[in-house]
């Protein structure tokens, strides 16, 4: 039995996110024009999945290892080729290294606004994936447009994504202006319903942005051993007045304690 999303009916609530434009209208018909479905259910929940994209693994974060998602990936089992025999070309001629043909280009330092940016998400196959999106003007600022298809699995036939993010500006498992967690998806009813292609967009509200990074908390040992989430450790040499002057005369900076 086809899944159905339950068709919109109340008001928009959540706070904060960037902006840049829309003005939406609805038409009188004989079915819903939106459908939607709850994404993060509350924000214990948009906490866990933000932390699930920052965990470091290695040297690197959940967001770097996605790829991009269309409906018309598909992984193949082999490659295969087809056709009879083709005659040769021209011949070519190729210059040594260093005798190239020099050619001219302007490099541009690209500013992207920071409403731009990309939503991460967990597929029907639990593959981490990202998709272009935009943040967008809203009365409580708390929008972001994106394609129906990275939203909700209508190949699958499933549920919204899971752990659906979105991040402006994001570069290279970077996230300069915060991480959004979703909270309710929106999906034109066609295009949940019948796969209407024609619909292939959805709009998401989130919950506010959740700030990765900014200033340490100094602790004394007890609490730091206590606490399980992300920590750092910060070592200081204690010196004698004699050792902190050999130091500063070398151009270190110490702090004397008594």
């Amino acid at each position: 039995m086809k899944r159905i999303l339950l068709p919109a009916g109340g008001a928009l609530l959540a706070t904060g996110l960037l902006a840049a434009g829309l003005v939406g209208t609805a038409s009188a018909n004989a079915n819903p024009d939106w459908a939607s479905d709850t994404m993060a259910k509350d924000a214990p929940t948009a906490a866990e999945t933000a932390a699930y994209w920052t965990e470091a693994q290695g040297t690197t974060n959940n967001f770097a290892k996605a790829t991009a998602y269309t409906t018309e990936t598909v992984a193949a089992s082999k490659l295969s080729s087809s056709g009879g025999y083709t005659p040769d070309g021209k011949p070519g001629v190729v210059a040594p290294i260093g005798e190239e043909k020099a050619t001219t280009s302007v490099v541009k330092n690209v500013n992207l606004p920071k409403s731009i940016g990309k939503v991460f998400f967990l597929d029907a196959a639990g593959k981490q994936r990202w998709c272009s999106a935009t943040s967008i003007q809203s009365k409580y600022r708390n929008l972001v447009a994106t394609a129906g298809h990275c939203v909700y699995d209508d190949k699958a036939n499933a549920s919204v994504m899971d752990k659906w993010v979105f991040v402006p500006g994001y570069y290279q498992g970077k996230t300069p202006w915060g991480i959004y967690v979703g909270k309710t998806a929106y999906v034109h009813y066609d295009f949940s319903v019948y796969n209407d292609r024609d619909r292939d967009y959805a709009f998401v509200t989130v919950y506010n942005g959740v700030q990765v990074g900014g200033a340490g908390k100094e602790v004394s040992y007890a609490d730091y051993q206590a606490y399980n989430g992300e920590k750092s450790e910060k070592a200081e040499t204690v010196a004698t007045f004699e050792e902190y002057d050999k130091l500063t005369q070398k151009g270190y900076v110490g702090k004397v304690e008594d």
